[in-house]
């Protein structure tokens, strides 16, 4: 599958967790599926005969890793060693303390799925990116499909599905699709799932906070958002029951094809969430 991502950027997998046989196997399916080469760090000792890993010449012309760690799936960043692993977790204690006790149905984005008037809806959540907003709204109840495009961050979002503790009874809310959102809402037959959710990438006010380094990681990875008022305009002729978009404060409505303006919008403390409702 063509991925946007390795088109303009160079990728390696690294096994760091080289004892686990779960590791080598998904390094494995995952250089196969995607075609990025998997590059064994090289062990030195420093100065106090603790192991270090340097980066073979080969990693060095790489800018992005994904690392097969003992804590999960990690993305980095070559050029920026001081962002850190970007891990996707679904047993985070964040996320975890949000599902039980962030509001639940009475959350922003709860009821702008309108769990209250459907308490089981069908979402299919378009730009799926770390999996937090899916995670919520599965753990209030919806059926999740997640669409993410590129296969890298696909291939976070894919570990933590499978790397999930059993207890977390989320997890089988939520599948994974590791597609063009646009060229699957077209695929799908006539009206596809009940909410269809969008939250596009959008510029940043030079003075707002500093962005976190998660959607600076994945802006590099996927470039400018280009395609919102086209998959806007796709979603609004796929959703049964209502499309929802999650738009900075301070933007402007997407436009689409329709014409349609938001239904109505709710507020939350960063964001707001255009409501499109269908009728």
């Amino acid at each position: 599958m063509p991925d946007h991502a390795s088109q303009q950027t160079k990728v390696v997998i690294i096994i760091e967790d080289e004892g686990s046989m779960f590791a080598n196997e998904q390094a494995q399916q995952l250089s196969a599926k995607t075609g990025f080469p998997i590059v064994k760090p090289l062990k030195t000792l420093g100065a106090k005969g603790k192991k270090h890993k340097h980066l073979t010449p080969s990693d060095k012309v790489a800018p992005w890793q994904l690392a097969y760690t003992e804590k999960g799936l990690a993305l980095r960043m070559t050029h920026e060693p001081s962002w850190g692993d970007i891990i996707v977790d679904f047993d985070s204690a964040a996320l975890l303390y949000r599902k039980d006790k962030g509001g639940g149905k009475n959350e922003a984005i709860a009821k702008a799925i309108g769990i209250k008037t459907n308490p089981n809806p069908t979402v299919i959540d378009c730009t799926a990116g770390m999996g937090n907003d899916s995670f919520v709204m599965a753990s209030v109840g919806a059926q999740v499909t997640m669409l993410e495009r590129s296969n890298v961050i696909a291939a976070l979002l894919d570990n933590a599905l499978k790397v999930a503790s059993e207890d977390n009874e989320v997890i089988p809310n939520m599948k994974l699709v590791n597609q063009d959102a646009h060229d699957y809402l077209v695929q799908q037959k006539d009206k596809c799932a009940d909410v269809i959710y969008l939250d596009p990438m959008f510029p940043h006010k030079k003075k707002s906070a500093l962005v976190k380094k998660e959607m600076r990681a994945f802006q590099l990875l996927l470039g400018a958002d280009q395609d919102s008022e086209q998959l806007l305009t796709t979603a609004l002729s796929k959703a049964s029951a209502r499309v929802v978009v999650k738009r900075p404060s301070y933007a402007e409505p997407i436009a689409n094809q329709q014409n349609r303006m938001p239904s109505m919008a709710i507020e939350s403390k960063k964001h707001r969430f255009d409501v499109y409702i269908q009728h």
